[in-house]
């Protein structure tokens, strides 16, 4: 679930520490325990492991002696950890669920998400677990899936402002302005915020009605709005190519709201300015602020190939694909890297690979 290597006991213990939730299940399933006897050859924990099991039925009492057979951690760290697994174990079985799928909508894995949001359904039906299930499917471009869930969640939180934007930017996504507007309205009856605005200024953006968009942002910032609006401001004008009115607004925005995403959108007025260089300076202090965001290894690994800087180019893809192996944007740059180094037959298995899985989405959305 972590996607993080370890290779020793205390590599394992550490993990199972600071990650407990996304490693209880394998320590209950028995798979911490195979992998201590096969892997590191350690007989004898795994046996007490068995031992511990056998002994006490309570969950809490069974993971806290598992961390207290090596002296690894202050017995201060062990109670603090108790308390947090005592309340978990407690906790209702659709809760467990929920924080599961949680965690990985936070990694950017919506898929995952996606399975831990059912089973958590399994045991519980409610407004917030119909939401965010909608919003994961929203996040894998399952529009229709989306609808449905979100729906269901209405009908149970009708007054809810949260769930009804979220049907707001799923009928946007389907191009079904109409009844976009219509969910917008609703909200804009339950609260005025810098955020209903905002969803105006998207809504007809989404249409094409720049004049408009451009006003319903403009009194977003005008209601608090410190961040979203500006940059969608300066992404219309850079689209325009009017870079310096696109700059300044770039520029209004705090140094306290500078964060990954802000350098990235400064990137891209650059790259469309012809100012590549300083597109690569500001790509770079996006991903100093965040390492782990991919659309900057990808757009570093872009604008590498456009200066004819393959090796930078494929060490920035890679560390992209490091990140999240499935994504798409990544692979599909990492073919036209490969086809700009001349590497032919990978340039065409890579592009085959994607055009599945586009196939595949295409009649599971249909369908």
């Amino acid at each position: 679930m972590t996607k993080i290597k370890v290779y020793s006991l205390e590599e394992l213990y550490y993990h199972c520490y600071h990650y407990w939730k996304q490693s209880i299940d394998d320590f209950l399933m028995g798979k911490l325990e195979d992998w201590i006897k096969n892997e590191l050859g350690l007989d004898s924990v795994s046996g007490q492991i068995a031992k511990i099991k056998d002994e006490y039925p309570a969950i809490t009492d069974q993971y806290i002696k598992f961390l207290g057979l090596i002296d690894y951690f202050y017995e201060s760290e062990l109670d603090l950890l108790r308390k947090e697994i005592f309340k978990w174990e407690n906790k209702a079985e659709w809760e467990k669920c929920k924080e599961k799928a949680d965690y990985f909508m936070g990694q950017n894995k919506p898929e995952e998400a996606i399975k831990w949001y059912k089973k958590a359904i399994v045991f519980e039906e409610n407004g917030k677990l119909y939401n965010n299930m909608g919003v994961a499917c929203m996040h894998m471009g399952w529009y229709e899936d989306a609808t449905y869930f979100l729906s269901k969640a209405n009908a149970m939180e009708p007054d809810n402002v949260s769930i009804l934007l979220n049907l707001t930017e799923v009928y946007m996504l389907k191009d079904n302005y109409e009844q976009s507007a219509k969910y917008l309205s609703q909200a804009a009856k339950l609260e005025n915020s810098q955020k209903i605005w905002y969803y105006y200024g998207e809504l007809y953006r989404n249409q094409g009605n720049e004049k408009e968009a451009i006003e319903f942002y403009k009194r977003a910032i005008e209601k608090g709005d410190s961040f979203d609006s500006f940059l969608r401001l300066a992404s219309i004008y850079i689209k325009r190519r009017e870079f310096e009115t696109a700059e300044d607004y770039l520029e209004q925005i705090k140094s306290n709201f500078r964060n990954e995403v802000y350098w990235f959108q400064y990137a891209k007025l650059y790259e469309a300015w012809n100012k590549d260089d300083l597109a690569i300076d500001c790509v770079q202090k996006s991903i100093e602020k965040n390492n782990k965001y991919i659309p900057s290894w990808v757009a570093l690994a872009r604008l590498y190939r456009k200066k004819r800087k393959l090796d930078e180019a494929i060490s920035a893809i890679d560390e992209a694909i490091k990140i999240n192996e499935e994504d798409e944007e990544a692979k599909l740059e990492r073919a036209r890297i490969l086809k700009e180094k001349g590497k032919k037959e990978e340039y065409q298995f890579s592009i085959k690979e994607l055009i599945k899985k586009w196939v595949h989405r295409y009649r599971q959305n249909s369908v």
